[in-house]
């Protein structure tokens, strides 16, 4: 038993090495850091140890504005990006033709290039010399006024980020919940087919 269970050990040891050495020993390092005041990251001094870097944060105004924003951005994109993967998922699992090729489609934003990704929104968002933007471009067609939503008012910039933050996390949760449903025994959609069972249990359960 005990050279089962070496065994195992060296077969996460790579994994353990890399995880150790690229975010625990970093997280650590930033975390001593984080006590020493004065640093100075070209001559790695520092003045003193204490807590002046964690006070002078929480008084920063940009930090307080940066908490508000990500709070907002999570309670917004959390459950939208989940609740739009999961009906896309239901989708494709009950497409059975083509079912594997509509996954890839789904899931080829999460591989794009983050580049390539940021210059698409630029086009679909961003007022230039040339050009509103293709958004406001949409929005002035059915009469309405062009937004800046790069540079403008604040609920503009917070709609941009939440769309390009659930358009990023989306794929990577529609291969998951796909995944997942697929994994689900057949024999129970016909057990509750055959017991008359409601479409939205049959989903809940």
């Amino acid at each position: 038993m005990k050279k089962k269970s070496m065994k195992g050990w060296l077969y996460l040891l790579p994994a353990i090495l890399f995880l150790g050495c690229f975010m625990v020993y970093p997280l650590i390092d930033v975390l001593v850091y984080s006590f020493e005041e004065g640093y100075n990251s070209a001559s790695q001094t520092y003045t003193g140890i204490g807590l002046y870097n964690y006070s002078y944060v929480l008084r920063d105004p940009y930090f307080l504005q940066a908490v508000r924003n990500t709070f907002l951005l999570v309670i917004i994109t959390v459950p939208l990006s989940t609740g739009i993967a999961l009906l896309i998922s239901l989708g494709l699992n009950a497409i059975k033709p083509l079912r594997n090729l509509f996954q890839t489609i789904y899931f080829l934003p999460y591989v794009t290039n983050t580049l390539a990704v940021g210059l698409v929104f630029m086009i679909l968002f961003k007022k230039t010399a040339y050009s509103d933007g293709l958004i406001n471009l949409l929005i002035q067609w059915f009469g309405g006024s062009s937004v800046d939503f790069i540079d403008g008012p604040y609920w503009a910039k917070m709609f941009v980020l939440c769309f390009y933050t659930v358009w990023v996390v989306m794929p990577f949760k529609i291969l998951i919940l796909t995944s997942a449903l697929a994994s689900v025994n057949p024999e129970y959609y016909s057990a509750a087919k055959m017991d008359a069972t409601r479409s939205f249990r049959v989903f809940y359960k």
